[in-house]
């Protein structure tokens, strides 16, 4: 199974249709392995770009190397990646002639273009790891909704008329808030055996100005937004990535009334707990029956001392456990409530590692949204799920003392 996928439909929109198309074209014979149409250029650019997002969203619809590159693009596409390709174009005598309204997508996808290398060298170089935050929540008595139970039925992608009137709350909020009116539009993806909510709505109004020769104009617009709700049945929670925390909260009462009829049904914040780097040391980072994943090293972590005084204690090494090991003293201090872990992870495949951060008690952060199935399949199997620990108390499975001490 594959779980790469480029979620981030709002970057194919930055880079123009013409460098879009020569890049697919560079992927030809790939594609045709896989029967893969792109889009016709004759579309308007509404239908033209929401084929191209239903393509990148499928599960295998693009080839892996595919997946790569646009990864490494949208990582490029900014001032710093910019600079790096203009510098080393100039430095290897590389005739690259950007257009005077080239994007940084644009820049980024003529210099794959021009030198598959050359932006493979230079993303290598900035390694900029966009870590995006989910906050977690979930039910206080889970129900697994995977498979049809005695509780009820299997869940099943909402029909379109509670699509409706989710749009219509959302609206309604972002009216009240400044975000505009009627702008909100929701696609519904199943990946993984999770339900993907996609939402594009209206930001605040914004200006900049607008150069043009030596003229310069002020641009007045509403920028899109996009966030992200994922319902997992099996979990029977939501994970939610927005800006603010009223867009959160907004997300986790609407979806709440409308998926399950209970505006405050997504109310328990514990998901996480980091006991087990205590308890089981780094054994807890084991990875033999995960497959898709070859390591996990402990970057980082962060303790913090209630006695009164604010105090922190914050250590950082390439490998935690080893560097601990090395001077034969302990990796994890006995006492303090453990804030926030780092992670490696080294994902089959994949040569470099990619960051985890898990910051109890409910948010998380990953390098890419595709990377959340086989990030959670570890974290259960090690116990850093809190909210599976509390259903193991729900069912009798450990002392009540021992897991409330742990999350």
């Amino acid at each position: 199974m594959k779980f790469r996928r480029f979620t981030n439909r709002a970057f194919l929109h930055q880079v123009g249709r013409k460098q879009l198309g020569k890049l697919f074209a560079r992927f030809t014979p790939d594609l045709e392995a896989r029967q893969v149409r792109i889009p016709p250029p004759d579309l308007d650019d509404t239908s033209y770009f929401s084929e191209v997002s239903g393509l990148v969203m499928k599960p295998d619809a693009l080839p892996d190397n595919l997946i790569e590159t646009l990864f490494a693009i949208e990582e490029m596409a900014n001032p710093e990646g910019q600079e790096r390709i203009e510098k080393a174009a100039t430095q290897l005598g590389l005739d690259l002639k950007f257009d005077e309204a080239s994007s940084h997508g644009d820049i980024a996808v003529q210099a794959f273009l021009a030198m598959p290398e050359l932006l493979v060298e230079k993303h290598n170089e900035q390694r900029l790891i966009r870590l995006t935050t989910f906050e977690y929540f979930g039910s206080k008595r889970p129900v697994n909704r995977s498979e049809s139970e005695p509780d009820g039925p299997a869940f099943a992608t909402p029909s379109q008329s509670v699509l409706d009137r989710i749009t219509a709350d959302l609206d309604s909020w972002f009216k009240e808030h400044n975000r505009g009116e009627q702008t909100a539009q929701i696609e519904v993806y199943c990946m993984e055996r999770e339900f993907w909510f996609l939402v594009r709505h209206g930001d605040t109004y914004a200006r900049t100005p607008k150069v043009e020769g030596r003229t310069t104009e002020i641009l007045h617009f509403r920028p899109a937004k996009d966030d992200v709700v994922v319902y997992s049945p099996e979990r029977d929670e939501i994970r939610i990535h927005a800006a603010t925390k009223g867009e959160k909260e907004l997300y986790r009462t609407v979806f709440g009334l409308r998926l399950m009829g209970d505006h405050d049904y997504f109310s328990e914040r514990k998901a996480y707990t980091l006991e087990p780097l205590r308890e089981m040391g780094a054994d807890a980072l084991d990875v033999s029956d995960i497959d898709g994943l070859r390591q996990i090293v402990l970057r980082e972590y962060e303790v913090e001392f209630r006695n009164g005084y604010k105090e922190t204690l914050i250590r950082k090494a390439k490998d935690i456990y080893a560097a601990a090991a090395a001077r034969n003293v302990q990796a994890i201090p006995q006492w303090g409530n453990l804030v926030r872990a780092t992670f490696d992870f080294y994902f089959d495949r994949m040569k470099k590692p990619r960051k985890v951060t898990v910051r109890p008690p409910n948010a998380l952060k990953l390098g890419r949204h595709c990377d959340a199935h086989l990030v959670h399949r570890w974290l259960s199997a090690r116990g850093f799920r809190a909210s599976e620990r509390m259903i193991e108390i729900l069912h009798g499975g450990h002392d009540g003392d021992q897991i409330v001490a742990s999350t």
